[in-house]
């Protein structure tokens, strides 16, 4: 198991799936073409009660996605160099 925490979020390679260890927001990935797609997989109810009242609530989800994929293709990487 390859586990890599960085700021909020922790990545675990063995399961392709990153945690924010703030918000309890887990979001999977999956192999598309030669790179890797995020998507929430599972999110509080409370988080996302406070998110569905917000103007911008498409843009947070994709912000938080985008974060994840930012930590998880970074642990992949780093996973390859110390492989």
């Amino acid at each position: 198991m390859v586990t890599i925490i960085n700021g909020k979020w922790i990545a675990d390679l063995s399961t392709m799936t990153c945690k924010n260890i703030n918000t309890k927001m887990v979001v999977e990935f999956e192999k598309f073409g030669r790179t890797y797609r995020g998507r929430i997989r599972d999110m509080p109810i409370e988080l996302m009660s406070q998110w569905t009242i917000q103007k911008h609530v498409e843009r947070m989800v994709q912000e938080a996605i985008t974060e994840a994929e930012k930590v998880f293709l970074k642990a992949l990487v780093e996973s390859y160099f110390h492989s």
